[in-house]
C-alpha cells in the first residue's frame, strides 16, 4: 500500500534564485511510499532529490513528479535523510 510519508525538516536554505532543504524520513520502498515536499511547490521547483540510508550511506532509488518524491526498490521503514534543491520558478 502507498503511502505519504511525513518529512522533518533539518535544514535549508530559501533564496532568491534556488532553495534547498535537507530532511529526516521513513520511507518503505518496497510499498513506492511516496514523500511530499511542501517547500517546493509553485514558487520553488524541485530540481533533485535523494534519498539516503542513516545505516549504510546506501541509495534509495527514487523518481520526481512536482514536489512529490516517490521511492521504489526493496525495504521497509527505512530511517533516512532526504536531500532536495529546486530553482525558483
Amino acid at each position: 500500500m502507498v503511502v505519504d510519508r511525513p518529512e522533518t525538516r533539518l535544514k535549508g536554505k530559501d533564496v532568491e534564485y534556488y532553495g534547498w532543504a535537507v530532511y529526516d524520513v521513513t520511507v518503505s520502498p518496497a510499498a513506492g511510499d511516496t514523500v511530499t515536499l511542501g517547500d517546493f511547490s509553485a514558487t520553488i521547483d524541485l530540481k533533485l532529490a535523494k534519498i539516503v540510508q542513516k545505516s549504510d550511506g546506501s541509495e534509495v532509488t527514487t523518481a520526481i513528479a512536482n514536489n512529490v518524491v516517490t521511492t521504489s526498490g526493496l525495504g521497509t521503514d527505512l530511517l533516512c535523510v532526504l536531500f532536495a534543491f529546486g530553482v525558483k520558478a
